[in-house]
């Protein structure tokens, strides 16, 4: 039997709640919703870490970031370890990127890189991102792979950049329409930065189209496993650079035709740490014991409904931003969070940085004046700021996790069993909890 392909699409700064197949009536994404319905929908995939290169190293090495040692943003993977491109390679497959990569040190992941992304535009100013993955070479790569090597199976990366800000402006959407979050504050900028971020994605599904006719033009349909995910969620206050739901989960879909059972929905619990050991399986290998995720194969395969019992976070830094360093340990109903240093007012690119019209600071610095004279948002400002040393939240009955319940009484045992949970956790992956650049 012929390895089946594997197509990866993965997107930068994707909330889960930002898709139609995820519950969203607002937003437009057809293509992945389409993908949803031929195969399966997990409700609870998470990444361990919610910051674009840990994450990115995470899903290549299945290990957690204190072991693969890229735990801040920016920095490198140790330089011994086995990643993806060599793993697959040793399996027969062709290994191929396009668009972003964002890991370090190139030589450790050795991809065949095809492709980068579109020019730039006059109409988006983008700051902190290149224009749109461009599909033009990943057609170059399908058509003539089939022609020159027809037996040979391919690992395709697609990195695309969108929906990291700067966002696209917004062309379809109403901003007076759209549900805001708790952790949005509602000011007419916040809105329109918000229909930005869906036009955004909306672009992204686009595009994601345009590889459905490739795929399908050049016969990678039926034996190929196609998976849509992305690195962690989205960069708004309380999401990107935390560990709550809203930075860690994250949308995975997963298509088999005659493996993956059509119109599924999963809520087994899997981590990013998963992804590899996974991939490794579905193409015929032996996962190494060292890995610190393991094959959820048997789940894709519709033959597993569970897999984890509860996932691990982590943060560290982005460079000399973000430096709020966390751990966590969540299980079906509780997510527990150690802050490593609450003394510090938390600060991201959100609340900081200036001059990208109707984005970042130009948004908070609307929500700390409407907190001025509105309980509600004074409270979000807050909370966004300030975090103390323990957090605890029932996640079935807080699912944006503002209602901590570390200082409850009657919550104590829990606390006291998860916080216990983390610090084993530590110590088997001798993370000292130091805020490394």
């Amino acid at each position: 039997m012929q390895k089946p392909n594997i197509v990866v699409y993965l997107s930068d700064d994707h909330g889960w709640e930002y898709l139609g197949c995820y519950g969203n009536a607002h937003i437009q994404t057809p293509h992945l919703d389409r993908i949803a319905e031929q195969g399966m929908r997990f409700t609870h995939a998470f990444t361990p870490t919610p910051t674009c290169a840990p994450s990115r190293s995470t899903l290549y090495t299945g290990l957690y970031p204190a072991r693969h040692g890229a735990m801040g943003n920016h920095t490198e993977c140790h330089s011994h370890l086995d990643t993806l491109p060599k793993l697959l390679r040793e399996l027969g497959y062709r290994v191929a990127i396009a668009g972003k990569t964002h890991v370090k040190p190139e030589k450790l992941f050795d991809f065949e890189y095809i492709g980068g992304f579109l020019p730039k535009s006059a109409e988006h100013v983008r700051k902190y991102r290149a224009e749109g993955l461009d599909t033009a070479p990943v057609e170059r790569f399908l058509s003539t792979h089939r022609q020159e090597n027809p037996n040979q199976p391919i690992c395709l990366i697609l990195g695309d950049s969108n929906p990291h800000v700067t966002w696209e402006p917004n062309k379809i959407y109403d901003p007076d329409t759209l549900p805001l979050p708790p952790y949005i504050a509602d000011t007419p900028i916040a809105r329109k930065a918000l229909a930005n971020y869906y036009q955004d994605i909306t672009t992204m599904d686009n595009r994601i189209g345009e590889i459905e006719e490739m795929l399908e033009t050049h016969g990678y349909v039926d034996n190929t496993l196609f998976i849509y995910t992305t690195d962690h969620g989205s960069e708004w206050p309380h999401c990107k650079w935390t560990l709550y739901d809203t930075g860690i989960r994250l949308p995975f879909i997963a298509r088999w035709h005659g493996e993956i059972p059509a119109t599924t929905v999963t809520d087994a619990m899997v981590s990013h740490v998963d992804f590899l050991p996974t991939l490794i399986d579905v193409a015929g290998g032996e996962p190494s014991k060292n890995l610190d995720g393991r094959s959820f194969k048997n789940v894709l395969c519709g033959q597993q409904i569970d897999f984890r019992d509860k996932i691990y976070g982590t943060h560290t830094r982005d460079g000399d931003m973000n430096v709020f360093p966390q751990r966590c340990v969540r299980d079906s109903q509780y997510k527990y969070i150690l802050n490593l240093m609450p003394e510090n007012t938390w600060t991201t690119h959100f609340t900081k940085v200036e001059g990208i019209p109707e984005s970042h600071a130009e948004v908070w610095n609307s929500w700390v004046a409407k907190a001025k004279n509105d309980q509600k948002t004074a409270e979000l400002v807050y909370l966004t700021q300030h975090h103390p040393v323990e957090e605890l939240y029932d996640v079935h009955a807080d699912p944006y996790e503002f209602n901590n319940l570390a200082f409850d009484a009657a919550s104590r045992p829990i606390l006291e069993e998860m916080r216990a949970e983390v610090q084993q956790w530590m110590q088997s992956q001798n993370d000292e909890g130091r805020s490394e650049t």
